[in-house]
């Protein structure tokens, strides 16, 4: 480990330089931000804000804007909504709200205001049908509580617990992403599982679910066609432990019928899976060790990958840990975690995969929201 540490660091030698020092003056109306988990009980999360025009970094932002405060520990998800920024805290159980412009904090949402929430993951806003209303509801997933926390995005205020019916499983209840079709809100449970769950959200309430082949469905995405892509990570086989094979699979899943279109079952997976589309929804890239890019009507993932892995000096693989594609240019950007020790690494990518840019952020870089 040690080695490759120093591999790693000598690799990315010419990347831009580590945590800025100084105060934070605020973001431009453009830009991307970068959540970055640190180090679980160390309390060393961080957000990074990254100006594509001008190729510049601001680490630790955050910090900075909210004189010294630190986000708290372990950094799950980031998303916009309107000029908010929405910042979930696995382990402090906590939901920050910061201002987008800013990134000074204008509320947050705590474990103690609600009945149900432990460690919350994700967070979904749900707007009208028709796109036109701002959302006044929002949900919040959770890794051990058997429930989804119903919020007000505006306002803070804990609103109501959907029960998912689901038993712990070496201590989890894990609900994670969440993607939507219609008036139907689909998540995942991850965390030694392999539900589906689907949410009517006229009623907030678990509806129907469905029970995959693989172990534990990690990320989703919904096609321009309705279609809900799932891949799994396999779960975690190894010498001390037989849960799961560790051989991930992508599902593509009708999202009206809950009918099972494709499974593909993928290459042992060394780092996180993940999934993502193009701003049109008609092209699917996957992490899977490298990450391949494939049309949505296509049946099975490419052989040869659309943008390789970063390599050590021994060849060794970098492990990519997450990926986000910028809804209005359509580049891709990929987080590698490094040694989740030392400063992360994003790679920005153009939409042919032409490496656009490469910087340091915080440690183990896990989420991307674009402005």
């Amino acid at each position: 480990m040690l080695l490759l540490a120093f591999g790693l660091m000598a690799a990315c030698s010419n990347l831009d330089s580590d945590i800025e020092k100084e105060p934070f003056d605020g973001a431009t109306e453009g830009g991307v931000l970068i959540l970055c988990q640190g180090n679980l009980n160390a309390g060393n999360a961080t957000l990074s804000y990254y100006n594509p025009d001008t190729r510049t970094v601001e680490n630790g932002v955050f910090q900075r804007a909210n004189g010294g405060a630190k986000l708290g520990d372990t950094g799950q998800s980031v998303a916009l909504h309107g000029d908010r920024v929405y910042v979930a805290m696995e382990n402090s159980g906590i939901v920050w709200v910061l201002n987008a412009a800013t990134f000074q904090v204008e509320g947050k949402l705590t474990v103690g205001q609600t009945e149900h929430m432990v460690n919350p993951r994700y967070i979904h806003f749900l707007d009208s049908p028709d796109g036109r209303l701002p959302s006044t509801k929002a949900y919040i997933t959770d890794l051990y509580s058997p429930y989804i926390t119903v919020f007000n995005p505006w306002t803070m205020e804990y609103v109501s617990s959907i029960s998912t019916g689901q038993t712990a499983s070496q201590g989890h209840c894990s609900t994670e992403q969440m993607v939507q079709y219609g008036d139907y809100v689909f998540t995942n449970c991850w965390s030694y599982s392999n539900k589906i769950l689907v949410i009517d959200t006229r009623r907030d309430e678990v509806c129907d679910s469905l029970v995959l082949g693989a172990i534990q469905p990690k990320s989703m995405v919904v096609d321009a066609r309705g279609k809900l892509w799932v891949i799994t990570d396999g779960g975690y086989f190894t010498a001390d432990s037989s849960f799961g094979d560790n051989i991930p699979h992508l599902y593509r899943i009708d999202a009206a019928t809950l009918t099972v279109e494709l499974d593909q079952a993928l290459d042992t997976d060394e780092a996180n899976v993940f999934l993502a589309t193009n701003p049109a929804r008609d092209v699917l890239y996957v992490i899977n060790n490298d990450v391949y890019r494939m049309s949505i009507t296509d049946s099975h993932l490419p052989v040869r990958p659309f943008i390789e892995a970063e390599r050590d000096n021994k060849g060794r693989r970098h492990y990519l840990y997450a990926m986000g594609v910028d809804p209005h240019n359509g580049e891709i950007y990929l987080a590698d975690a490094v040694d989740y020790s030392q400063s992360g690494v994003v790679y920005r990518y153009a939409e042919d995969g032409t490496l656009l840019h490469s910087f340091r952020v915080g440690i183990t870089p896990c989420g991307f929201a674009f402005k």
